[in-house]
């Protein structure tokens, strides 16, 4: 996928982002690949990866190191459950997004020797390719309602599958630490694509566009359980200090669910508007390809493509801390390189109507009696 087309006069979108006719089998791959794994783990590992579905802790998708994490990590699976694991990541997004991911996982190895005159003997356990923790909420059956999530450093994977039928894949982050070394560049496409947009903004459009000239430290989000309807960005990152802000800085970086800042999509050149669905693109194809039409349709739902907002903060050349957001009711896509002299990057697609399914479960429930009242009473 190299763009998200937008929406036709009619507001009907492309074929190309339309579901398959018939049905999807996103869910049943899904599905299927996670009872593979689970099947394939012992009775004591089956017990540490399995959640309730209404846990409390579903929404705890902090991709930080931290202690006391639930799950299981990759690092206690053999070859055999390790392959199965990435099984399920691959088959739960797109190729491309599950590169990443493998990339991302990957850098530890180069970030535990970045680390090492700093953090010592420590950085061989912090710094960890495999201290990644799976966690099932919910044991995956078919046309059932369970998730499955992927947290370690700069990964925050979270799917949810609703009556074995619909897929959300939010919220999704990856980051990279460092942003460029060697041939790792993890989440440069993306940002390459940002600022060939912001270049090709005139001088008016650009007044809209950048909020403020400095960026966050980290996304203004956060990583809140749910996307409240004012959102304000710390004052730095978690523990660090290179990249402070003050309260006018978090004022001007806020987070308005109902007032986007920023330009208008609909009001960009057909050039222009080119260069932010290759830029969209990058988001929304991290789901499996049989999920983009759907995301699409909540898009077109909530106002189309046009109605997105794109905004940018901070340094205009990649060397400069930098981050942009992108802004509509079922779509929020924060990129953030500010931490280390702008070599240090966070990204994430949220839906802040439907992250964790949450949309989608309200519909099921709305659509489906759970009650029992409409049970046949024969005897």
């Amino acid at each position: 996928m190299t763009s998200a087309h937008p929406s036709g006069p009619s507001g009907h979108l492309p074929e190309a982002h339309r579901p398959r006719p018939g049905g999807s089998f996103d869910a049943t791959a899904i599905t299927f690949a996670a009872m593979g794994l689970f099947d394939g783990l012992s009775a004591d590992q089956r017990t540490r990866v399995l959640l309730s579905h209404e846990d409390p802790g579903r929404k705890g998708w902090n991709f930080l190191p931290e202690s006391g994490r639930p799950g299981l990590p990759l690092a206690e699976l053999d070859r055999r459950q390790e392959v199965l694991a990435h099984r399920l990541i691959a088959e739960s997004m797109s190729i491309p997004a599950y590169a990443r991911v493998v990339q991302v996982m990957a850098n530890e190895h180069v970030l535990r020797e970045l680390n090492q005159p700093v953090f010592g003997h420590v950085a061989a356990t912090l710094r960890d390719a495999r201290g990644y923790f799976l966690t099932f909420f919910g044991q995956p059956q078919p046309d059932t309602t369970w998730g499955w999530r992927l947290v370690g450093h700069h990964v925050s994977v979270n799917l949810s599958v609703v009556d074995g039928d619909l897929v959300n894949a939010t919220p999704f982050l990856l980051g990279a630490e460092p942003a460029r070394f060697g041939p790792f560049r993890i989440l440069g496409e993306e940002e390459d694509t940002a600022f060939i947009l912001l270049d090709s903004l005139t001088g008016s459009q650009r007044q809209q566009t950048v909020i403020h000239p400095k960026p966050p430290a980290d996304f203004v989000t956060r990583t809140v359980p749910t996307v409240g309807e004012v959102e304000y960005p710390a004052y730095h990152g978690v523990g660090r200090r290179d990249a402070m802000i003050t309260d006018e800085d978090r004022e001007a970086l806020a987070y308005f669910r109902s007032h986007p800042r920023g330009i208008r999509v609909g009001d960009l050149s057909a050039a222009q508007r080119n260069h932010f669905d290759a830029l969209l693109a990058h988001f929304v194809g991290r789901a499996r390809p049989g999920l983009v039409g759907f995301e699409m349709d909540r898009i077109a739902a909530a106002g189309g493509v046009d109605e997105l907002r794109f905004a940018w903060a901070g340094g205009t050349s990649i060397e400069q801390p930098h981050y942009f957001r992108i802004q509509g009711p079922a779509t929020l896509i924060e990129f953030d390189n500010a931490e280390d002299n702008a070599n240090h990057v966070h990204s994430v697609w949220r839906d802040p109507a439907n992250d964790f399914g949450t949309d989608l479960l309200i519909q099921h429930h709305l659509d489906h009696d759970h009650t029992g009242s409409h049970a046949d009473d024969t005897g």
